[in-house]
């Protein structure tokens, strides 16, 4: 059965508005003229971790990268692979933010909810290419968070589980936590 497909209400479109908000942050440390260069790096990576952390959902995205498997594990484990994934996740997308995006027009193609899942559609247009980022938004605490990211038809959630399950398939859980442990060392060199 296809989940049914609702716009959301033209006026307001608060997900989106937390989509944009965000995006402007980030552009806004990227440009700022007290943070230009290669001296200053490690102040945006910094600011833009903790927007980051303030944003998104590591958490829930690391219980749904580990679908399937989250069940099966000890509470001890997932603990820990909160905490990596959280650690990894908050690298990766820095290092993303910090080489790809600087001052883009970013266009807001609107929201729309899918079964509990509100979707803002972006698009980042550049010169020579237009990347699609749809924004997976869940509404906790009053607030919109980001629960996941498709860039250009590709989850970020997503891509992680087929990694990990690939690990846990060649080793165990406990092999994929001793991956992570590794990769999260040499991110704090």
């Amino acid at each position: 059965m296809i989940p049914a497909v609702t716009e959301a209400a033209p006026a307001p479109q608060a997900a989106t508005s937390q989509v944009k908000a965000v995006m402007d942050d980030a552009m806004n440390i990227q440009t700022r003229p007290d943070l230009e260069g290669e001296a200053h790096r490690r102040e945006r990576a910094r600011l833009i971790r903790k927007l980051i952390a303030d944003n998104f959902l590591a958490g829930d995205m690391a219980r749904e990268s580990l679908k399937g498997h989250w069940d099966r594990i000890s509470t001890k484990q997932r603990t820990e692979f909160q905490r990596l994934f959280t650690v990894l996740f908050q690298d990766s997308y820095t290092r993303l933010v910090l080489n790809f995006l600087k001052k883009e027009t970013v266009e807001y193609r609107g929201e729309s909810t899918v079964e509990k899942d509100t979707v803002v559609r972006t698009v980042i247009m550049r010169a020579n290419e237009h990347i699609p980022v749809d924004y997976h938004m869940v509404r906790k605490s009053g607030r919109w968070f980001i629960r996941d990211v498709d860039i250009d038809g590709v989850s970020i959630v997503q891509n992680y589980r087929n990694k990990f399950r690939q690990v846990i398939e060649k080793t165990s859980v406990d092999g994929l936590l001793q991956n992570m442990k590794l990769q999260s060392q040499a991110t704090e060199q």
